[in-house]
């Protein structure tokens, strides 16, 4: 499942990921974050991943083409999660994109959330 929210006064996006997201998780929300980022020239990502279990390949695919069309306009994203895959994960995808990733453990999250507003 995904859940959106803001952006706040520093162009700041939080989104929630759990379980294990779908085809149909990207057809809800992409629409609406479409809708977001027309309104902004960039914009900045505070992703908590919440017992996360990955990806179904449709899904994959979805949030593939969506993040190719939008690279340019995103900033800095902070990725807090609770496992070692996830930061893994997080530093693969920093190779792709030229927007800083910065994976935070849980425990760290407040820490994220300060470097992603900064």
């Amino acid at each position: 499942m995904l859940s959106i929210n803001g952006p706040n006064e520093n162009r700041v996006m939080t989104v929630i990921v759990s379980g294990e997201l779908t085809r149909e998780d990207y057809a809800r929300l992409l629409p609406e974050l479409e809708k977001i980022l027309e309104k902004f020239e960039s914009l900045r990502f505070f992703i908590r991943l919440r017992d996360f279990e990955g990806f179904e390949a449709g899904a994959v695919w979805e949030d593939l083409k969506f993040d190719v069309k939008h690279s340019d306009q995103y900033g800095r994203s902070a990725i807090v999660g609770s496992n070692r895959w996830e930061k893994w994960a997080t530093q693969i995808a920093n190779l792709f994109f030229s927007a800083e990733m910065k994976f935070f453990p849980e425990e760290d999250r407040e820490q994220g959330w300060v470097w992603v507003n900064s």
